[in-house]
């Protein structure tokens, strides 16, 4: 076993000393380091701002993995997950060059400034119409009330998914966490959006079709070769994640507010810092606080050696706090400049859909702040019981509304 055995692990997030607050565990653990051997979970921990940054781009990395672990599972689970397999090893996220770059060619020509530039009336009429609902009785669930149905209407818009298929869309969970907890609840959902999806394949084939999703990529579908079962996959990885994170990318920020009225109100006084208070809120408190890597060679960080076959956890959420890199670093301010935050990853699996995700978190607490006097908690939240990803299960305030 690589490394010298420690106590703390990540799976330590399960425990009630860190369970609802995974910060002070990674202060711990970067105090003692940057790269840590985690017995418990079999993985090395990459938890320094530099650290993370350097192995994001190391080609001796790799985030293909989807069939590796497929192949570990019994041989009747293999059968139950086949489904989900099959979508998440299409998915430009889970390969590496050069089936990484065609399937990223796919998506990336269409995501362009001007069409997130165009995206964002919808996003504002949208969140006003929730609030409109929202603020009538004086209190409101950011996540059920306001964030997830934002996040789930701008994704069927992006993603061409028409009315009759919204219910498709609602209480979504993220299918590679289905995928690692052998759960196939998904499954029937997977199947119904082929269906749906398949409606409009030959429109998008032709260049007729209407919807954002077939303009997004019709050019691209004109010049390469991409299967039917490719396009599906990342049709669907637009749709898994561009909601669940986006909306508690939300949610925690609009807690962080409120744990933070000085910046509240700052943020309020001075609207015009929201672009930039969108970055660090995904510093601050990112809705995903890993990825997983595993080892293709030997690699020197940091005075350890990661061999071959070892996997690699990046610790994002760490890296965002860690001191080296940003002054002060638990302490939320809207002013600060945070662009270089690693909850979009760096090097080519860099989010697409990063300007999306800022867009709708920025317009998202700016028209909240703007339609409201007051905004408070009514109780302490509860997070759903994840390592990986920091979901509030809801988030009610008491909220005075603009006369």
């Amino acid at each position: 076993m690589p490394g010298r055995a420690r106590t703390l692990s990540l799976l330590s997030l399960f425990g009630p000393e860190w369970g609802t607050d995974p910060y002070p565990l990674y202060r711990t653990l970067l105090e003692q380091g940057p790269v840590h051997w985690d017995r418990w979970m079999r993985s090395w921990l990459v938890l320094g701002h530099e650290e993370i940054t350097r192995l994001s781009r190391d080609e001796r990395l790799t985030g293909a993995r989807i069939e590796a672990f497929h192949e570990q599972l019994p041989a009747s689970a293999k059968s139950e997950m086949s489904v989900l397999k099959d979508v998440l090893s299409r998915m430009m996220l889970f390969n590496e060059p050069p089936e990484h770059t065609r399937l990223r060619r796919l998506i990336k020509p269409g995501l362009t400034p001007r069409f997130i530039h165009d995206m964002r009336p919808l996003i504002e009429e949208r969140a006003d119409a929730l609030l409109d609902r929202a603020l009538t009785g004086g209190t409101l669930d950011v996540i059920h009330d306001y964030s997830e149905p934002l996040t789930r209407e701008v994704v069927a818009r992006l993603a061409g998914v028409p009315g009759h298929g919204m219910p498709l869309l609602e209480n979504w969970q993220g299918l590679l966490l289905e995928f690692y907890t052998q759960s196939a609840r998904q499954v029937p959902r997977i199947r119904a959006l082929r269906e749906l999806f398949d409606e409009g394949a030959r429109a998008r084939r032709e260049g007729s079709g209407a919807d954002l999703f077939s303009r997004l990529i019709t050019d691209q579908l004109r010049g390469g070769q991409y299967t039917d079962d490719e396009v599906f996959a990342n049709f669907l990885l637009l749709i898994d994640a561009g909601q669940a994170t986006t909306t508690h990318l939300i949610g925690n920020a609009v807690l962080a507010l409120l744990r933070h009225p000085d910046q509240l109100h700052l943020l309020r006084d001075k609207p015009e810092l929201a672009a930039n208070a969108a970055h660090e809120f995904l510093r601050y408190d990112s809705s995903v606080q890993f990825t997983s890597r595993v080892a293709l060679a030997d690699i020197e960080l940091a005075g350890h050696r990661i061999a071959a076959g070892d996997s690699v956890a990046l610790v994002l959420g760490a890296g965002n706090r860690d001191p080296r890199r940003y002054t002060d670093p638990e302490r939320l301010d809207v002013t600060r400049r945070a662009s270089d935050h690693l909850s979009f990853g760096h090097g080519i699996h860099y989010c697409l859909g990063a300007a999306l995700a800022l867009a709708e978190t920025e317009i998202a607490v700016a028209r909240l702040l703007a339609r409201t006097a007051d905004l408070c908690l009514t109780e302490e939240p509860v997070w759903i019981e994840n390592v990986n990803f920091r979901f509030l299960s809801r988030l009610p305030v008491l909220c005075t509304p603009l006369a």
